[in-house]
């Protein structure tokens, strides 16, 4: 087995930011239709960059969420370090248990890329509890695109991935009381792994240094790779509206 990185190393080699993430929250942000002045909570949120972007650029309270207590602690150092300290707010918790009330927020987004290893119908379920009636709920979700071979399957388990064909995920979204649901490709050339291993190479160094570069070498990461590249595993953004009668 290559040597484990962390959930936040992880998204780090498969979103780097520049070329995939920063895009991607722009098209999230347009599908929210996200304005100044609202509640929005970031559930997989790492070490808090995504929290950050869309705190400083729509200037509204954003509250970050995950499991990783180290991961939380360097967002909240990085949040007093910029000055976003009362845009920005941080709590280690666990998806399927948030820390919240019911109908709080104006937009909910889960990155299941980065919660993996979750029960992905406790997570939907919770999140649908803290939106707010008619409100947006986003996901980043790891999809089969066709039925992958088993051992290819268990094999990207090993590095914590665990995609859903998307009829699964939008149950999952149902079950939560999240409908009109819309599902469309993170990224369609499959950019959200570098098609190039030079450039994997360097993710992974900056990511994790050492253990970042053996993990991308390793037989596990080049499946993820030849499989996002046959269009077998794909990253897609799933869209619903959380209903009010549920």
């Amino acid at each position: 087995m290559p040597p484990r990185l962390t959930p936040t190393q992880l998204l780090a080699v498969l979103q780097p930011w520049a070329d995939v993430a920063e895009p991607l929250h722009r098209r999230l942000a347009h599908l929210a239709e996200a304005e100044p002045g609202q509640e929005v909570l970031w559930v997989g949120c790492g070490s808090g960059r995504s929290v950050f972007w869309w705190a400083e650029r729509f200037k509204t309270h954003v509250e970050g969420v995950d499991p990783d207590h180290a991961a939380i602690d360097a967002a909240e150092k990085t949040a007093r370090a910029v000055g976003l300290q009362r845009l920005a707010t941080f709590q280690t918790a666990g998806p399927d248990d948030l820390p919240h009330e019911d109908q709080v927020f104006d937009i909910t987004v889960v990155n299941l890329l980065y919660l993996a290893r979750t029960d992905g119908g406790a997570v939907l379920k919770e999140v649908g509890r803290v939106a707010r009636p008619m409100s947006a709920v986003m996901a980043l979700v790891p999809s089969w695109l066709s039925t992958p071979d088993p051992e290819d399957a268990r094999r990207l388990e090993e590095l914590g991935l665990v995609p859903k064909l998307l009829v699964e995920w939008k149950s999952y979204f149902r079950g939560g009381g999240v409908v009109e649901l819309s599902v469309e490709d993170a990224a369609q050339d499959g950019g959200w792994i570098s098609y190039g291993w030079i450039g994997l190479l360097l993710r992974g160094w900056r990511a994790a240094r050492w253990t970042g570069v053996r993990a991308v070498l390793s037989p596990e990461f080049r499946i993820l790779r030849t499989l996002a590249m046959k269009r077998v595993l794909g990253l897609s953004i799933i869209k619903g509206t959380r209903w009010p009668h549920t």
